[in-house]
């Protein structure tokens, strides 16, 4: 078992494996109980007329720097904002003649293909009334021709 001291404590080891210590603290000291603490000295506390008057006028120019500081700020923010939202008009604007572009194209293709179904169908209608033309044509000669 070893001991190791210190001026205010002793720690002795309890077990050859230095696990187990067991550490005690002296009482304190008489000197320690004499000894007064001081505070830093301060700054002479005459206040007199020309100094309040100095340090509000520090303070008025701390307050209009701060404000002034804020307004800016504001404004800047308020700029900010503004150009948000004008570069959301400008994409609204864009997405929007996007959408009417496609939309035109789109009835423009519809009117083509019924312009073309009407135009087919109007070929086939043709087409039939000749053919129908035709057949009568054919029965007009077979009811006129004699039987041989």
């Amino acid at each position: 078992m070893s001991t190791v001291s210190s001026t205010d404590m002793q720690v002795k080891q309890l077990d050859k494996s230095g696990q187990a210590f067991e550490v005690v603290i002296k009482p304190p000291s008489k000197d320690a109980s004499e000894v007064k603490l001081s505070s830093p000295p301060r700054s002479p506390t005459c206040l007199d007329a020309k100094t309040i008057q100095e340090k509000l006028e520090k303070a008025e120019e701390r307050r209009k720097s701060m404000e002034a500081e804020t307004l800016k700020k504001l404004a800047k923010e308020r700029e900010h904002q503004m150009e948000v939202l004008s570069k959301a008009a400008e994409v609204e604007a864009a997405f929007a003649k996007k959408a009417q572009e496609e939309l035109e194209k789109k009835q423009e293709l519809y009117e083509q293909n019924q312009q073309a179904q009407r135009q087919a169908k109007i070929e086939r209608l043709k087409e039939m009334d000749q053919r129908a033309e035709v057949v009568r044509q054919n029965k007009m000669i077979m009811t006129n021709s004699p039987k041989a």
